[in-house]
């Protein structure tokens, strides 16, 4: 499998960020044991029909060889989630990670209350299936 150069582009106070990195694709194996974790808002918002926003959850923390996917359930009447994030840009799979923001669609227009369900995660551990090689960073 080919290498090839990338940019990752994460949040900072002054704007993105890039990183110009070396990265190669490599297989892993999803195992048939999960766990489910819960995303609870960690704030009041309004959300508008059809809204894309940024909500702050209750942290949930993912150890390395995990990979999180949303529930395709709707758990919240007026919001779905489309992803999770540590709010401070990439996060590779081989590293703990702090899941700490939601990003959520809105289907009705009214309230979210800090402690409502938005979504359920469904926690996975892979394995990989040879050596993966750490992005090789170019240009900071």
């Amino acid at each position: 499998m080919a290498s090839q150069i990338i940019h990752i582009v994460s949040p900072t106070d002054e704007g993105p960020k890039r990183r110009t990195v070396e990265v190669a694709p490599y297989e892993f194996t999803i195992a048939t044991r999960a766990k489910w974790e819960v995303v609870v808002s960690d704030e009041d918002m309004t959300i508008a029909k059809g809204a894309f926003e940024k909500i702050r959850i209750k942290e949930i923390i993912l150890q390395r060889d995990l990979i999180a996917l949303p529930c395709s359930f709707t758990s919240h009447a007026l919001a779905s989630v489309v992803r999770v994030g540590t709010g401070t840009g990439a996060a590779p799979v081989e590293t703990d990670r702090h899941i700490r923001i939601a990003y959520i669609l809105g289907q009705e227009t009214g309230e979210i209350a800090k402690g409502d369900l938005l979504t359920v995660l469904n926690v996975l551990p892979i394995m990989f299936t040879r050596e993966a090689r750490k992005p090789i960073l170019i240009k900071d």
